[in-house]
């Protein structure tokens, strides 16, 4: 738990960096279990990676939610420094903010509840057009595709009903890795566009 009193001067690139080590740390020890383990007489490797399939899975979501984020805000700095006006609803799903009137009557501020597909496409909407640079988010890519798979993986892992939830398959983890290096692919595209 993180103690309100302190004054935390680590910065987003710190986030993502952190972020990423995780991810790659899992990636690793998947790696490990599969070099160390048993190879049948047909090819197969017979491994037990199941827990580190679940981290893996978690961290690339942590990082993929965290890059979105960071995405989002980066968009509203950098429209400033552009002048470009971005609507007092775009800023609010920037920053994750909904609104409410609570029971006297007031508007209170609450966090947002936005799907992760949906904000993925708003972070790299956002991004672009608050630096003018001409994107489109390829959602028929093969990444794409993987990472709504993943998604549905990751929320069976993250809500388990039965046994059974918990069980990652090979393919599962294969699909993971590509989901989130098509996702850092098209984050550097963006980035590099903004940098030329």
């Amino acid at each position: 738990m993180q103690d309100e009193d302190i004054d935390d001067h680590r910065t987003t690139r710190e986030l993502l960096e952190t972020l990423d080590a995780d991810y790659r740390k899992c990636y690793q020890h998947v790696i490990r279990q599969l070099n160390v383990a048993d190879r049948t007489e047909d090819g197969l490797i017979s491994a037990d990676t199941e827990f580190e399939a679940r981290q893996l899975i978690r961290a690339a979501f942590a990082y993929i939610e965290g890059a979105t984020y960071i995405l989002k805000v980066e968009a509203s700095f950098n429209s400033e420094e552009r002048g470009v006006e971005l609507t007092p609803q775009q800023q609010h799903f920037i920053f994750e903010a909904d609104f409410e009137i609570n029971d006297k009557g007031e508007v209170t501020q609450k966090p947002a509840k936005i799907p992760l597909v949906k904000n993925i496409r708003f972070a790299f909407s956002i991004f672009a057009e608050a630096n003018g640079i001409p994107h489109k988010l390829d959602t028929k890519a093969e990444w794409w595709q993987l990472l709504l798979d993943s998604i549905r993986v990751r929320d069976r892992l993250m809500h388990p009903r039965e046994p059974s939830d918990l069980d990652v398959a090979p393919s599962e983890t294969i699909a993971m890795i590509k989901a989130k290096g098509g996702f850092d692919a098209e984050l550097q595209g963006l980035l590099s566009a903004r940098a030329a």
